[in-house]
């Protein structure tokens, strides 16, 4: 069809206007189609989407962590300092998984994650005291030793060309986190916070033994790569972490910089926003459990959205538009004890009477850790389609080892500095540092992206051989 031309009539080149939009929309759903039997042309990936939103149903119930701890009686400076612990661990046990994934069958690696995650919810659930909550959650952090291969065995079978859709339909599996959180928000009233929490707690730890059991009945296997004999096993461990590190400088130095400090101002926003606004500005268990749950629902078409965008249009655009939310949400947290609503009075009172604990929408509160939540869901998926569109197929566990181990380490000082801000200074202080961290990172994105413009390999080899170099 010829293009609508300024000498045809009105009527006709609205007409053919139309029809080029009709075809345009008609396209564009052809081409999702197409990548969706792409994607899930791998049966695997079916089975293991499935097992992945049943876990992500319940990660929403981690938000509620911190204060769970509180009702344990933890201080903030022992909550602080057993969450850096635990990170530690994670990052300690994320770069040994790094070789033990590419070394070792990755369905059984896959299988063994959520055995772990089983277990250590359960334990959570079933126990109050503190050194049982503390093993819990280090078996928790312990499950990195077999995520690393997890994570690789689907990215290495993904399709990269359409990536950000199929890795998006993963992060969009924490809307199911939805269900759980309403489940919980009726529960509380009945049973009483810690009691809900338990209660959740145990009913994921069963669930998990269920996707254990299916992932070790319908994945199949994959060959692990070929170990030189000859060597020693820590100095080939050594030498293959070496190479990892080389390769991940060589892909996206940039990335590496961003994320020490995405990491560090997501650890201390994680750590206090929660509890400074139950603790500080009085926010209700039942109001935080609307504001936990509200992104899970906001997210998904926006995930969607996002994936396709960043396939289409490039991921450092799509960086730049999730990331410049950022800042706004901390300073919106700091000036929330002076401006504690974002509406009018007689809007929250409105609210109020058609629903009880509809009127937190209109507090500063909720539009900042909502809007945050949304964000960090979204700069997830931009983080792991860049990843998983510049690692090469072969060394994907090492790869991810060190960046996560990287990412890990730096998340965890984050709650140990919180919990110091919380006991001995003011929380907006807190808030203020975050804030400083997200400009200097919105800046560095918007002037040099996440990749080099000089590096664009086109494909594992030349990348290996850009990194041996």
């Amino acid at each position: 069809m010829s293009e609508p031309s300024d000498e045809q009539p009105v009527e006709i080149r609205e007409l053919q206007g139309d029809q080029l939009s009709k075809d345009e929309n008609q396209e564009s759903r052809s081409s999702v189609r197409s990548s969706l039997r792409s994607v899930f042309s791998w049966h695997n990936y079916a089975v293991y989407l499935v097992t992945s939103w049943i876990f992500s149903a319940f990660t929403a119930i981690w938000s509620l962590l911190n204060l769970y701890l509180r009702t344990l009686d933890w201080d903030f400076l022992q909550i602080g300092s057993v969450m850096m612990i635990v990170s530690v661990t994670s990052a300690i046990a994320r770069i040994v998984g790094g070789y033990v994934g590419d070394t070792i069958d990755r369905k059984k690696l896959s299988v063994i994650a959520m055995f772990m995650v089983a277990a250590s919810h359960l334990t959570i659930g079933l126990f109050t005291d503190f050194t049982m909550v503390l093993f819990g959650l280090m078996i928790y952090a312990m499950m990195d030793l077999a995520k690393g291969g997890s994570s690789a065995y689907i990215m290495d079978n993904i399709p990269q060309k359409d990536s950000g859709l199929a890795l998006s339909l993963f992060t969009a599996g924490g809307s199911f986190g939805v269900v759980t959180l309403i489940a919980f928000g009726a529960l509380v009233p009945l049973v009483g916070f810690g009691s809900a929490m338990r209660s959740t707690f145990v009913v994921a730890g069963l669930l998990f033994f269920v996707c254990t059991a299916a992932r070790a009945r319908f994945l199949t296997s994959s060959r692990p790569k070929v170990r030189v004999t000859g060597i020693p096993l820590w100095k080939d461990f050594l030498h293959e972490n070496r190479h990892a590190v080389n390769l991940l400088l060589t892909i996206m130095p940039g990335v590496l910089v961003i994320v020490i400090l995405d990491s560090l101002s997501d650890a201390v926003f994680g750590f206090a926003a929660l509890l400074y606004a139950n603790e500080f500005l009085g926010v209700s268990i039942s109001d935080i459990t609307i504001i936990v749950l509200v992104p899970l629902v906001v997210s998904v078409p926006l995930l969607l959205k996002i994936g396709r965008f960043s396939d289409q249009r490039g991921v450092k655009r799509a960086a730049i538009a999730v990331y410049s939310v950022m800042p706004v949400c901390a300073v919106l947290l700091m000036i929330s004890p002076a401006f504690p609503y974002w509406a009018p009075a007689p809007f929250v009172e409105t609210a109020e009477s058609l629903m009880k604990g509809l009127g937190v929408v209109f507090t500063t509160p909720f539009l900042a850790i909502v809007m945050k939540n949304i964000n960090d869901t979204l700069w997830m998926l931009v983080l792991l389609t860049l990843i998983q569109k510049r690692l090469p197929r072969q060394d994907t566990s090492k790869i991810l080892a060190v960046f996560w181990f990287i990412v890990y380490l730096f998340t965890s000082i984050g709650p140990f500095i919180g919990g110091i801000l919380f006991t001995y200074s003011s929380p907006s202080h807190l808030f203020a540092v975050v804030a400083i961290f997200n400009v200097i990172i919105l800046a560095s994105i918007a002037r040099t992206g996440l990749v080099r413009k000089d590096n664009e390999l086109t494909g594992p080899t030349s990348v290996i051989r850009a990194a041996e170099e």
